[in-house]
């Protein structure tokens, strides 16, 4: 009897058409899982975008720039015109890092002193910079010993620099990603508990009531309070991990803030759709769990999203968070222009009103539900009160 009791618990539980289960317990795991084994499981990192400032016209800076597109680990795309040009796409986030030919490298290797080439580097991604150096570095030594002499030890040296806020690094960088992450996986985990608290409590017809009889009044008593508290909690935490750092611009405040509102919005959307999904707040939180919470590993702070495969960088792309940081790193990074940080500003917009527009229409239909089990619960209890 026990035996039979446990095997038919076991079907009921996990062999009762339960699709959604079978998706959260193994398909997402196992999914996010590969992403991140195939993401690091990379033998090097490739095509990182650099730039190059020509200042000497030589054919030793043509062979060397030769040499540099002959590698797959750098992609030259820019030859800029002066260096202000490669630092600002530096700062946003076009470019990697730049290198610059000096307009006496060939004339200094001719009297066999080793030209000494300046390379900046973006202080934004530690680990994409010590992949990019390493590679510049040997292939301007292997160049220089090619070219023009075998006997100095040291033919091309490389100086090694940093482009953006000064007074920034990458501890920074990755302490305001950690913070916002923790926002991004709280504010689904809140959207599914908030949005699911009538249909778990079984009080959707109570709580309809409360609202005058509007579902469109229950739906922003409870989205939009949420939202707001999240919100002031994420600017306020920014703000404070800020204060060591050089102070940011007003315009950039208002930039960092409005990007950080967006994604808590979006963030809380996909938290109510998971709950329209699944219908169960136990089933939603574990998919916002395992989908929010290794976001930080693909938002491109920690590993190049340029190197990741092309399915991780469609994940990427869908996550709040990749862009928030797009946006953040920008306004770290020092002063630019705000078209590259209104790119994702616009995305960010468009995931806020998707997401929550797909929670309300999916969260209407399961109110709808619950009010019709509700009153035939009703009026199942009545009948027996009569009897």
């Amino acid at each position: 009897m026990i035996l039979n009791g446990l095997l038919n618990t076991i079907r009921k539980i996990y062999f009762s058409h339960n699709i959604v289960l079978w998706m959260t317990l193994v398909v997402l795991p196992i999914g996010v899982s590969l992403f991140t084994i195939g993401m690091f499981s990379s033998q090097i990192v490739q095509h990182v975008p650099i730039g190059i400032v020509k200042q000497d016209d030589s054919q030793l800076a043509d062979k060397l720039e030769m040499k540099l597109r002959s590698s797959p680990v750098l992609d030259i795309k820019m030859i800029c015109t002066d260096m202000s040009e490669c630092e600002h796409a530096v700062v946003r986030g076009d470019l990697q890092g730049f290198l610059v030919f000096p307009n006496d490298l060939e004339r200094r290797a001719l009297r066999l002193e080793a030209p000494v080439i300046p390379v900046y580097s973006s202080g934004q991604n530690y680990l994409t910079n010590m992949f990019a150096t390493k590679e510049i570095r040997s292939v301007l030594a292997s160049a220089g010993s090619e070219l023009f002499t075998a006997q100095m030890e040291d033919p091309v040296k490389v100086q090694i620099h940093s482009v953006g806020n000064l007074k920034s690094n990458y501890q920074g960088f990755l302490a305001f990603g950690l913070v916002i992450a923790i926002f991004h996986l709280a504010a689904m985990i809140v959207g599914v508990y908030v949005v699911s608290f009538p249909l778990r409590d079984h009080r959707v017809t109570e709580m309809i009531r409360y609202a005058g009889g509007s579902r469109l009044t229950l739906w922003v008593a409870s989205v939009i309070p949420m939202n707001i508290v999240l919100w002031l909690e994420t600017v306020g935490c920014y703000a404070y991990c800020h204060r060591l750092l050089a102070p940011l611009t007003f315009d950039e405040f208002v930039m960092s803030a409005a990007a950080q509102l967006f994604m808590i919005f979006a963030c809380s959307g996909a938290g109510t759709v998971f709950v329209g999904v699944f219908g169960i707040m136990r089933m939603a939180t574990g998919a916002a769990g395992i989908i929010g919470s290794p976001a930080f590993a693909f938002a491109g702070q920690t590993f190049p999203v340029m190197a990741m495969p092309f399915a991780v960088r469609c994940f990427a792309f869908i996550l709040p968070l990749t862009h928030v940081l797009m946006i953040q790193s920008t306004m770290l990074l020092g002063d630019v222009d705000m078209a590259s940080a209104w790119e994702s500003m616009k995305i960010l917009i468009g995931m806020a009103v998707f997401w929550n527009v797909l929670g309300a229409l999916l969260m209407s239909m399961r109110w709808k539900q619950h009010l019709r089990r509700e009153a035939k619960m009703k009026e199942v209890k009545n009948a027996e009160a009569q009897a």
